[in-house]
């Protein structure tokens, strides 16, 4: 199954625009997080041919600025396209979400064939509390996760995709893996676990971090997967 880097923080060309947030494109029909700004989105999907209309499902990973910001503008474009988000994105758009397909989600369930989301974990920090869900792609290689940010640890989604899926391995882990303020022992750690887990590619970017990214690298050597706009991948 194809993914396509639509939105990143780093980008393989110019013409590209790149920022804070994430955005993937999955078999030309899932969009999983929409970026920081609509503009950003419809310009690097306009350059990558993508066919807006084609788009039958955006999945909403967590309800904050950098993952939310293409969404209302794609709607006007396609009214067709169902949303998923979690429970907590209904508090600050519930006036919006009403003229839409909207459903939100608490548990795993498909999303098309193949296509799985997690369901959401309850993430709490000092300042505030919010859910987040994550993507399971299932196809003969082995599950691929696509994450946003992990704010709970991408162990976490990990593990609840091995939980969903027993007798499957997990082939890859794409996405933010949240270690941007991580130590390196906790770096270290987190690297160990996704080997101990059979996590054999991984392609991190957002908030991983430069030191994790790098050090991702240097132990997945050519299983590890660029992750820039502009990119496609097989899963």
């Amino acid at each position: 199954m194809k993914i396509e880097v639509i939105f990143e923080k780093e980008k393989i060309a110019d013409k590209y625009s790149c920022g804070w947030g994430a955005s993937y494109l999955i078999d030309g029909r899932i969009l999983f997080d929409t970026g920081e700004k609509s503009e950003y989105i419809l310009n690097n999907m306009n350059l990558l041919d993508v066919d807006i209309s084609k788009i039958e499902k955006i999945v909403i990973s967590h309800n904050h600025w950098d993952h939310i910001g293409g969404v209302w503008e794609l709607l006007k474009i396609n009214k067709n396209i169902e949303i998923f988000a979690c429970l907590d994105f209904l508090d600050e758009f519930k006036d919006k979400i009403e003229a839409y397909d909207f459903k939100l989600i608490s548990s795993s369930q498909k999303i098309i064939e193949g296509v799985y989301t997690t369901g959401d974990i309850n993430i709490e920090t000092k300042d505030s509390s919010f859910r987040e869900q994550a993507l399971v792609i299932k196809t003969e290689k082995g599950l691929s996760i696509i994450c946003a940010c992990s704010h709970d640890g991408i162990l976490k989604f990990i593990r609840k995709a091995k939980e969903m899926f027993v007798d499957e391995r997990v082939y890859s882990v794409i996405g933010g893996f949240h270690l941007i303020d991580a130590d390196r022992r906790t770096i270290n750690y987190v690297i160990e676990e996704s080997k101990n887990a059979g996590v054999e590619k991984v392609g991190p970017s957002h908030c991983t971090g430069f030191e994790a990214i790098s050090l991702l690298k240097e132990k997945y050597l050519n299983n590890f997967l660029e992750n820039k706009v502009g990119i496609k991948l097989e899963v």
